[in-house]
């Protein structure tokens, strides 16, 4: 194996997005690979589907390890932010709307990348690791480093597809009073939601003991619905 050399470039300032798929590992464990691979497959699907425009315009960069997946920029530039921002939330929306439960976060900070050797270290996926990882609920939201970066050129609280949540049920024991989260209101068919319709479906196939995630990811959607 060759050595590795720490190149200090590749440490830098990026957006970084971390996206996990719910009770993946329990469907693991169950055996039932004939179930396991077809979710895998169309995870694999739906990230390329989504990250395909940033990765050939401006090279986006993406990597997945069991049932995680990541999305991470060159550089922390309004422009990067934009194009992880889309590629990430499109990945969070397809999944749900093939009916596979997500959770996931975008950060701003310090990431040491060499995707050859598949390493990735830093303040950067730390932080979208434990935002991703503490909420209770099917969702997807931007970790604190975001707002303050972006304080300045976009408030967050006017980007109209987040909304901000506070409800400690659902933040856990994350470390901020509140975050700004994906507020499932950019898109209706026949005046219904569309990520309502796959929340329930999830919801009612899940097991009982992970339907409150449900529940707080519908109540967030029904309170933003209007939101515009």
């Amino acid at each position: 194996m060759q050595e590795l050399t720490f190149r200090p470039l590749r440490y830098r300032d990026r957006w970084f997005a971390y996206l996990d798929l719910l009770g993946f590992t329990a469907l693991v464990q169950s055996g039932a690979m004939e179930q396991v691979l077809p979710v895998y497959a169309e995870a694999l699907k739906q990230m390329h589907r989504a990250c395909k425009l940033g990765k050939d315009e401006a090279g986006l960069l993406y990597s997945w390890f069991s049932d995680t997946f990541i999305i991470y920029s060159r550089s922390d530039s309004l422009e990067d932010f934009a194009r992880v921002e889309s590629a990430a939330r499109i990945f969070f929306q397809l999944l749900v709307l093939k009916r596979i439960p997500v959770r996931g976060c975008i950060s701003h900070g310090k990431l040491y990348s060499q995707a050859r050797y598949n390493i990735f270290v830093g303040p950067a996926l730390i932080e979208a690791h434990q935002y991703g990882e503490a909420l209770n609920w099917v969702g997807f939201c931007l970790a604190p480093s975001v707002e303050k970066k972006l304080e300045s050129e976009l408030p967050l609280d006017q980007r109209l597809c987040y909304r901000k949540i506070e409800d400690r049920d659902v933040l856990r024991k994350a470390p901020a009073e509140y975050l700004y989260a994906f507020a499932f209101n950019n898109g209706t068919a026949n005046g219904m939601s569309p990520y309502e319709n796959a929340l329930v479906k999830m919801k009612n196939a899940s097991p009982e003991t992970a339907r409150e995630k449900y529940d707080y990811a519908l109540t967030f959607l029904r309170l933003n619905a209007c939101a515009t």
